[in-house]
């Protein structure tokens, strides 16, 4: 204690020792100029009386005209930072505070705080902590002069353990003179959405004096750029903010904050290549402020945060999830181990199904609001985790979201050399084989003077692997080779006979799923008057990220057109149907009814391992046995004939385990 009180003082006197001389508006101190005097200390008054009533910019235009005449008078300076300080200026601010503090290390009781902030800022932790120390135990920033002086603690010890990555901004396709933030990719990296308040055609001005929130999108153009960025038609009402926060895997849905009443979420879905007029999401809005929202990877839960008051602090994050009638639940609030008695905002679900990322200034963090990651394990939130610098840095870090692979995310940034104001960056986080590289100027506050270069050796933290699979395919008639819009996308998991999704392919018969690891899907593709499509995806919960394509053909319903059904399975060598198979034979007996007059053939089939005779009386069997369940389900007898081909149809190769597992399958023919 007497080692970190005797810093404090010596590093006060060293201040003090440095000071200039103090500059008063009298007349004394300019003889010759009693009538800028007056002038300026008129100024002054003015300003006070703007900066009490909150009024920064009016107030800092009169303190500005003040400062030219006399620029070495503390108070004057000091009210200068608080002015750019809340203006959001930092780094203008910084640079006040330090004349201020240069002139007058005693001109407020409170400067000791900021000056930790400025010292903090500048990754100068030690030093920051001194200044914090020095908070009077009486001063309204003592407990976050406290918290702050764990979060200096928190980057000494992790600020050398850093994240290999790459930042950089996206492009003035994306980014313009104005701000951009909100940034929101579907699964696949393909698209963005994101939030501007840029002129454009008819947007207005709101009370700050800067454009209304309007929503805008971009798509990859190929080699990794973007498309000039349009605005999105049918979301944006032009008279208020709107701002985009989230979207479904596929793009297809949207959730929206409007500033109605304190702020509330709205959700707007697309159709027809358009989104339609967004709708209150009644169930989720309160009188409180509602922000921040993001969709799981099934559509089905949506996170948001909220200050609403049974929260643990100001705003907590909350879930609300989809019952079986497509109804909005009651929110519950996630919990202390991810909510603190401070702010956590930015939220964003990641496709793989358990890993959430947020933003909080209440834990351990470099300063301001740092981005954490959080995984739910058997029913429960882990522990958040700091992404790590340079992903966080001592000023604010927000607005971050990754795509299905976790290796290339997005965030907002107010940075030098960027377009102005707030732009959107990419985050490439790189493997161990790669040379580590990072924008030393990546500092998310509005500045300091210049930034550190920060001289530590780099460790890189561990790179969690994405586990799920990106499934994107589009439908198309399998004559005309036609897209068709509208196809139902319909996924299972098979072995709880429980169906995850259900949607349509976009107006170019597009769609993209992810699947998690760790469960057996069964998909399933149809559309009115074609047969339908199936495909069994059984993802061990070990596997890694992979991409599959699909281009999935459907045959109109007609005499001698066959399907494959690959959701239908039996015991090792016998004909009994595992409880997997429900949801295809459920499948094919929708079919049926919805075709009264349809008589098929339900035929077996295997590889070439065993006798000929063996294999077409197995296969026999197991199409008798499906279709005796269709029986049973009230298909009658005489639509349908069952027959065993054995190995005599191959539709692969049998001198591979692929080629016999394609062989050994169940189809489904019209036969009339």
């Amino acid at each position: 204690m007497k080692k970190i009180i005797f810093s404090i003082i010596a590093l006060l006197l060293c201040y003090a020792a440095a000071a200039q001389t103090n500059v008063e508006f009298t007349n004394e101190a300019f003889p010759n100029d009693k009538k800028g005097v007056k002038e300026a200390k008129k100024q002054i008054k003015e300003g006070e009386k703007l900066l009490a009533e909150g009024q920064f910019r009016e107030a800092y235009e009169q303190f500005i005209k003040a400062n030219k005449f006399n620029p070495n008078n503390a108070k004057l300076n000091y009210n200068l930072f608080k002015c750019a300080y809340n203006l959001k200026q930092e780094r203008e601010s910084y640079n006040y505070l330090n004349r201020a503090y240069k002139i007058d290390p005693n001109v407020d009781p409170e400067i000791v705080y900021f000056k930790g902030m400025e010292r903090q800022a500048n990754y100068d932790f030690d030093e920051a902590i001194s200044f914090y120390s020095a908070v009077s135990p009486s001063s309204q920033w003592k407990k976050s002069a406290e918290k702050r002086i764990k979060d200096c603690l928190f980057g000494k010890g992790t600020i050398g353990k850093q994240v290999r990555c790459f930042i950089d901004n996206i492009g003035n396709n994306v980014n313009s003179q104005y701000d951009e933030y909100n940034p929101v990719v579907t699964a696949d990296g393909r698209m963005i959405y994101f939030t501007s308040r840029r002129a454009y055609k008819k947007a207005q001005y709101a009370d700050d004096g800067n454009y209304f929130e309007n929503i805008f999108y971009s798509r990859q153009s190929g080699d990794d750029n973007w498309a000039p960025s349009e605005m999105v038609e049918g979301i944006n009402n032009l008279k208020d903010h709107d701002a985009v926060q989230g979207v479904t895997v596929d793009g297809r849905k949207m959730l929206i904050y409007r500033a109605d009443g304190n702020g509330d979420l709205f959700e707007a879905a697309k159709k027809g290549g358009k989104f339609e007029k967004p709708k209150a999401l009644k169930a989720l809005n309160t009188d409180a402020h509602e922000t921040s929202a993001t969709y799981s990877y099934d559509g089905k839960t949506i996170y948001f945060c909220s200050d609403r008051k049974d929260g643990y602090g100001e705003h907590d994050i909350y879930r609300s999830v989809m019952d079986s009638k497509g109804r909005w639940g009651k929110p519950e609030n996630l919990g202390p181990v991810v909510n603190t008695p401070y702010d956590e905002k930015s939220v964003f679900a990641h496709p793989d199904g358990k890993t959430l990322y947020f933003c909080s200034d209440g834990h351990p963090g470099y300063g301001g609001f740092d981005i954490f990651v959080t995984t739910y394990v058997n029913g429960e939130w882990t522990e958040p985790i700091n992404l790590g610098y340079p992903v966080n840095t001592s000023g604010d870090d927000a607005y971050f979201v990754i795509t299905a692979d976790k290796r290339t995310g997005y965030y907002s940034s107010k940075q030098a050399g960027g377009l102005g104001g707030y732009d959107i960056y990419k985050i490439l986080f790189l493997g161990p084989e790669k040379e580590f590289a990072y924008r030393s100027e990546n500092d998310l506050i509005d500045g300091v003077e210049s930034f550190v270069e920060i001289d530590i050796k780099s460790e890189q933290l561990p790179l969690e692997e994405a586990r799920l699979t990106l499934l994107r395919g589009v439908v198309i008639d399998a004559d005309t080779k036609e897209p068709i819009a509208g196809a139902h996308i319909d996924l299972y998991d098979i072995v709880e006979n429980m169906q995850l999704l259900s949607f349509e392919s976009d107006e170019e018969g597009r769609f993209l799923l992810s699947l998690p690891s760790g469960r057996n899907y069964g998909e399933n593709i149809n559309a009115p008057e074609y047969l339908f499509y199936s495909e069994n995806f059984n993802i061990p919960d070990t596997a890694t990220y992979q991409v599959i394509e699909q281009v999935i053909k459907l045959d109109k319903i007609a005499v001698g057109k066959s399907i494959v059904l690959n959701n239908i399975f039996f015991d090792f060598d016998k004909s009994t149907l595992k409880p997997e198979s429900i949801t295809e034979l459920d499948k094919v007996y929708e079919l049926m009814v919805a075709n009264p007059e349809m008589r098929v053939e339900i035929s077996g089939h295997t590889d070439n391992k065993g006798s000929a005779e063996y294999n077409k009386g197995l296969s026999m069997r197991r199409a008798q046995v499906v279709v005796n369940y269709l029986i049973k389900k009230g298909i009658k007898k005489n639509r349908m004939k069952a027959m065993g081909y054995g190995f005599d149809r191959p539709i692969d190769t049998n001198d591979t385990d692929e080629g016999r597992a394609h062989n050994r399958r169940t189809e489904f023919t019209i036969i009339d």
